[in-house]
């Protein structure tokens, strides 16, 4: 029985692999240990059913009937699984103003493991550790294709740049029906390994039907939008970066700060500035900079280091947050727009709909067909 129960959850880790953010396996197993967080036996059985294309529940009993469950049993265990962060619920307006519920596979990253801020553990954060050492950052990175961008803190904006609508915070949350904040996960891993953070916990932000999610997971609630803006200025303040999904229209915010898995694996990487999704880098007047090192504390991803009593930025590391540009005493750093701007794709399913183009790609290299 147990060798059954095991054979199930290699099965659906095979099954995740195959999302546009994979699951790889490693050696170690660990992550068989994520999914049993994640799933039962059963659920496990019923995502091994399931799509990352949303679907209702009528489509995904056709092929979870065999397992002999009820449609009734199966909305139950469902609703389970999506309260759990294992699979994703979207409500869908349809014409005659009614909502249908659909269900999908989520993706650990950004996915499963973001939905856990109320049932994270230590143990649970560790095994994610691991797993981020052993296998998934690689997968996570290999299409160079980040799903989240950098947003300049606005007054590091020099007018003249004639900021697009889609780096513009404001917009984003003018535009939302509902916005929900709830505790940054990586904070919370933090906390659970007694690793001093010291910023902001309560920062992250969902917007709309992901707004909705949140709150009904638990770890979300509803604010205005002065409340957005005003946790937002002291996100800033703090020297948070701010990232938003990677699409025109996201669905959430991340205000990160050192501890944020993201920016902490984005620097262990050989290439960091392949994977930079930002349209910005900072540049160092060497006439107006004293060496003071103030931009260097504010610095999260260390990309800047003194010589000669000159700071000079590093820009393969450089993510354009515009953080050193507002505390320099001297006002000696100014950001400045890259040549090549790059443009969000319309949503996150286009967004999604590049990477596994581009790790399709990647594969058919990886067996020599192209």
């Amino acid at each position: 029985m147990n060798q059954v129960k095991s054979d199930i959850y290699r099965k659906l880790q095979q099954h995740l692999d195959t999302l546009p953010i994979g699951y790889p396996a490693t050696e170690s197993g660990v992550e068989i240990r994520i999914l049993k967080f994640f799933f039962s036996p059963r659920e496990a059985e019923i995502a091994l059913n399931m799509r990352f294309i949303p679907e209702p529940i009528k489509k995904i009993y056709r092929r979870v009937k065999k397992l002999g469950i009820t449609l009734e049993q199966l909305e139950k265990l469902l609703e389970i699984m999506f309260i759990k962060g294992g699979i994703r619920r979207i409500l869908l307006k349809k014409e005659d103003g009614t909502d249908e519920i659909l269900y999908q596979n989520s993706p650990l990253a950004v996915g499963m493991y973001e939905y856990q801020v109320k049932r994270i553990t230590k143990e649970f954060y560790e095994d994610f550790e691991q797993y981020m050492e052993e296998a998934f950052r690689d997968e996570f990175t290999c299409t160079k294709i980040n799903q989240l961008r950098t947003i300049p803190v606005e007054k590091s904006i020099s007018p003249d740049h004639n900021i697009a609508t889609y780096d513009e915070l404001k917009n984003i949350f003018e535009g939302a029906e509902k916005i929900a904040v709830s505790p940054c996960i990586c904070h919370k891993g933090y906390d659970l390994l007694s690793k001093s953070c010291n910023s902001m916990s309560e920062r992250c932000f969902t917007v709309n039907n992901s707004a909705l999610n949140a709150v009904n997971r638990g770890y979300g609630h509803i604010i205005s939008k002065d409340e957005a803006f005003s946790i937002i200025e002291q996100a800033q303040e703090e020297g948070l970066v701010i990232q938003p999904g990677n699409s025109k229209r996201p669905s959430y915010i991340c205000c990160c700060c050192s501890c944020c898995d993201l920016l902490t694996n984005l620097k262990k990487l050989d290439r960091p500035w392949e994977l930079i999704t930002s349209n910005y880098y900072a540049e160092v007047d060497s006439d107006l900079c004293m060496g003071c090192e103030t931009c260097i504390e504010r610095c999260i991803m260390n990309a800047i280091q003194i010589e000669d009593n000159i700071a000079i930025v590093d820009k393969s590391l450089c993510i354009g947050c515009g953080n050193c540009v507002v505390s320099c005493p001297e006002e000696a750093i100014n950001l400045q727009k890259k040549e090549n701007e790059l443009i969000p794709p319309e949503t996150s399913q286009h967004l999604f709909l590049k990477i596994m183009d581009k790790r399709a790609e990647l594969r058919r290299k990886d067996k020599g067909i192209e």
